[in-house]
């Protein structure tokens, strides 16, 4: 008797599960992706072209709501820049910034297009800083988010 309880109980959950996988069902979105296409070196003092691709699937967005690149040198992220991207061509938005000083720059694209927010970072070495210098980025993703608010 308790095998077919049991049994009943599997088949009813199992029926509510799919019953319920059909309310709203439709395609789920196909995840925004950034791609940068910012050199990873640089000379001290040279403008340095900030630049990413930003696609949903095979479709260039040219429509993002937002794209900021939070530049910070390592083991400094508290005075980090946020800087405002503007859209070009096919889905790319750029920003020149300039590495003032030698040494190891983290580039965090925050960007929010189609109802997604996705921050991708990068390294960026600016001449031929003393691996001594370098503080590897374990600063949270969270602070940066509360920056961008202000």
């Amino acid at each position: 008797m308790k095998k077919w309880i049991v049994l009943l109980l599997v088949l009813l959950l199992a029926a509510c599960g799919e019953e319920d996988s059909s309310v709203g069902a439709g395609e789920m979105p196909q995840e925004v992706k950034v791609e940068f296409n910012t050199e990873e070196t640089a000379d001290p003092g040279e403008e340095v072209l900030l630049s990413a691709t930003i696609t949903q699937g095979t479709e260039a967005v040219e429509d993002a709501d937002e794209v900021v690149f939070e530049v910070w040198q390592s083991g400094a992220r508290e005075n980090s820049e946020m800087l405002e991207a503007t859209h070009t061509q096919d889905g790319i938005y750029e920003h020149s910034w300039t590495a003032e000083e030698e040494g190891l720059y983290f580039i965090q694209a925050h960007t929010t297009a189609r109802r997604m927010h996705v921050m991708p970072k990068m390294e960026l070495t600016a001449g031929d800083p003393d691996p001594e210098s370098i503080v590897p980025d374990d600063s949270e993703d969270s602070d940066a988010m509360e920056k961008m608010g202000h």
